[in-house]
């Protein structure tokens, strides 16, 4: 266990946070007039939850040989009443194994996408392949593709827990959770569709932890450049610089003895007790970090020194003004939204996929509930994407007629779109039946064809004789038609009108077209008023 008696890491942006938000509330109206050199100058930022960047030992190196067992870290601070007490961040593990670098630059590119599509409270929908080329993977894979959907798994399954440690931003201000444990990912799904064994296509949506979102959107945070930070190649660099980008934020330099500064990352390897391997580690990781980038300012140096008693080296990290951008344009391009919110704008497109999704729920609410407009919800559109991803777009349309279709028949009242679901396998059953049935008749004309094709092609009759009925012949087998629907226990007291009622009316009409032998003749209605006499005789003719 490392406990300090006064840690500055603690402090920082504690205090800060309300002032750098009433900063930022005060330059918020100035934000619309950054030039664009300025934008460009400002590179690409986002807005990390604080808490996390506070505790960067929840994550650990990717290539570490140690097993996955629960990491304790923990630190002695000051209440706001002067006692001390000893905050906790408890990181579990999984038949996955722990939280790692990896997992820390892949939240980094959700928050992105996040902060892309408008900062919303509901599900942000993703590509695995979209992950992948933000992440700067290499290639298109089963590697890449399994290795970003493990660490999207670790997000979501992992356990944090904090005590006295988690702050929650309010309207109140930071308040203290005293025991507070839950995973960075509060939703995600997956839906990957694979051909001939390979992954072409890997569709999902996610949504963070109440805690986390909260505390996002209420600017409980700290500005990350991740394109400096992409840049890294050792972990242990990585980390360094999480590290150093928060402590520097308000400060010019810092210094801190390897010992003490291993344990704030969590980095508790045995060869690590010896000073000379905590050099030999740090020596290539200060390198990577002169010169780049942080939040404020850039580092202008980080080097090793032999500390005083020549018991340690300590890590020396100066910050210089980065290239001419006022703190407060920076703080106010951090505050601006990444994409304002705009109705029906269309000048932006979506993916092909969801634009897809979209129509096949506006289709469910046409073809049930008779409803032409209809905002897809993001739960319907992560539906729809399921069955777009393992069956395709055309088979999923069929599944919802299908499915319409047998609900009538069962007097099921599908209300949303979920229902769908069910039907699926059933649907592309009757679909694989129907197809193998027109195959066989087309290599073999002669023989019959199969009982549902022959069910397809006097359903098709029936509704064709259904149309050319007169309106006197169509409310006489209406008449018919409801008197034996009306049989029908639990359609007894069943009001005749309603939708349902009217749906097997029809159906039962069009039932007894398809098996009646006749031939119907339509009349024109001055030739049925010259000649009723042949009128009458021309009907219900012998075939």
């Amino acid at each position: 266990m490392c406990v300090f008696k006064k840690l500055n890491l603690t402090d920082v942006n504690e205090t800060k946070t309300t002032d750098d938000s009433e900063k930022a509330a005060t330059v918020a109206p100035a934000a619309g007039k950054v030039s664009a050199a300025a934008r460009s100058r400002a590179g690409d930022k986002i807005r990390s939850e604080l808490n996390i960047e506070k505790w960067p030992a929840i994550w650990q190196p990717s290539k570490s040989k140690n097993k996955p067992a629960v990491r304790t870290m923990e630190r002695e601070v000051s209440a706001d009443d002067g006692t001390r007490i000893i905050s906790r961040v408890e990181v579990g593990y999984t038949q996955l194994g722990t939280l790692t670098t990896e997992e820390q630059k892949l939240l980094y590119v959700l928050i992105k996408f996040w902060e892309d599509d408008g900062k919303p409270d509901a599900h942000v929908f993703f590509s695995t392949r979209g992950l992948a080329r933000t992440l700067q993977k290499k290639g298109w894979g089963t590697n890449v593709i399994e290795a970003t959907t493990k660490s999207l798994r670790k997000l979501r399954t992992i356990p944090i827990e904090w005590t006295n440690s988690y702050y929650d931003q309010t309207s109140a201000g930071a308040v203290i959770v005293d025991s507070r444990p839950f995973t960075i990912l509060g939703d995600l799904r997956i839906v990957e569709r694979r051909q001939d064994g390979a992954v072409n296509t890997s569709l999902g949506y996610f949504k963070f932890d109440d805690h986390i979102l909260r505390n996002l959107q209420g600017n409980f945070t700290k500005p990350v450049r991740i394109d400096e930070f992409f840049k890294l190649k050792s972990e242990i660099a990585q980390l360094v610089y999480t590290h150093v980008d928060l402590v520097l934020f308000d400060k010019s330099r810092y210094e801190r003895r390897t010992r003490n500064l291993f344990n704030d990352l969590g980095l508790k390897n045995p060869e690590y007790e010896h000073m000379f391997e905590r050099k030999r580690a740090l020596e290539r990781a200060l390198r990577e970090l002169e010169g780049m980038r942080l939040s404020r300012g850039v580092l202008k140096s980080a080097t090793l020194e032999k500390t005083t008693d020549g018991k340690d080296y300590k890590a020396v990290f100066t910050k210089a003004s980065g290239p001419r951008l006022d703190a407060e344009v920076e703080d106010a391009l951090g505050q601006l939204p990444a994409k304002p919110v705009v109705v029906n704008n269309y000048t932006e497109r979506k993916d092909p996929v969801v634009e897809q999704a979209e129509q096949i729920v506006r289709h469910f609410h046409k073809t049930v509930h008779a409803v032409d407009s209809h905002d897809p919800q993001s739960k319907e559109v992560g539906q729809a994407l399921s069955l777009i991803t393992q069956h395709g777009a055309a088979a999923a349309m069929f599944i919802v007629e299908y499915a319409a279709a047998r609900a009538g028949e069962t007097n099921f009242s599908m209300q949303h779109f979920g229902a769908v679901l069910s039907y699926a396998s059933r649907a592309m059953a009757e679909r694989d039946r129907s197809r193998r049935a027109r195959e066989t008749a087309a290599l073999d004309p002669t023989k019959p064809a199969s009982s549902a094709v022959a069910r397809a092609e006097l359903h098709g009759r029936g509704k064709r004789l259904l149309g050319i009925l007169s309106s006197e012949q169509f409310a006489a087998r209406a008449d018919a038609a409801r008197a034996q629907v009306q049989q029908r226990p639990f359609l007894a007291q069943s009001q005749p009108g309603s939708k349902l009622f009217e749906t097997l009316v029809r159906a039962k009409m069009i039932e007894a077209l398809d098996i009646e032998p006749m031939a119907l003749i339509a009349f024109d209605p001055v030739l049925t008023a010259a000649y009723p006499w042949l009128y009458r005789r021309a009907q219900n003719l012998p075939l």
